[in-house]
């Protein structure tokens, strides 16, 4: 009778870690490319993907967004192609490192993302627009620039750097607008 009873101990026990295991695996899988996810996976994904329990539900929160911004270049040129004054340099949004929750921000950001949806709109709709800001420009240099966030993972292995050396900087594209060219939205 005590070995029925140690059997059915062990056999309890087994299923209930079996039981923990299977919730824990439910409870990842989902964010698998999450820091907690990446750890854990060696773990937990063969068993996953024998189950189907490996889908990604996209349920957590997302990562946190890259930063985008338009970095520019305003140049003032007389007609034998000489500086008349320093070249201003610029950034749009201007404070393109600063957390900033307001309605502005968020047109900002829908700024971004149309931009970046086809170069040509920097050209033809955001550098006229830089030529109006600045009187008397010729040029404007503009470029769309995403800095990336790390990964957390990244970050904590390298715990003495700062976050922000980690970040990468991508120029996505790049564009040159003569103001007074005549060039508008014509062309897009």
């Amino acid at each position: 009778m005590t070995s029925m009873k140690k059997a059915a101990l062990i056999l309890k026990t087994l299923l209930s870690l079996w039981i923990v295991y299977h919730i824990i695996v439910i409870v990842i899988m989902p964010n698998a490319g999450g820091y907690l996810g990446r750890v854990t996976s060696r773990y937990i994904a063969p068993y996953a993907n024998i189950f189907g329990v490996n889908v990604g539900w996209n349920f957590f929160s997302p990562d946190p967004a890259h930063t985008m911004y338009i970095r520019y270049m305003v140049y003032f040129n007389n007609d034998s192609g000489e500086d008349e004054k320093e070249p201003i340099e610029g950034y749009f949004p201007a404070q393109k490192n600063q957390r900033n929750d307001s309605i502005f921000n968020s047109r900002e950001l829908y700024v971004m993302r149309f931009m970046i949806i086809n170069p040509k709109h920097l050209k033809y709709l955001f550098g006229p627009w830089l030529c109006r800001q600045y009187p008397g420009a010729t040029s404007v240099d503009m470029e769309h620039v995403i800095e990336t966030v790390p990964f957390l993972d990244q970050v904590v292995m390298k715990k003495t750097e700062a976050v922000s050396s980690m970040s990468d900087e991508l120029q996505f594209s790049a564009q040159r607008y003569k103001c007074g060219s005549g060039e508008d939205e014509v062309d897009l």
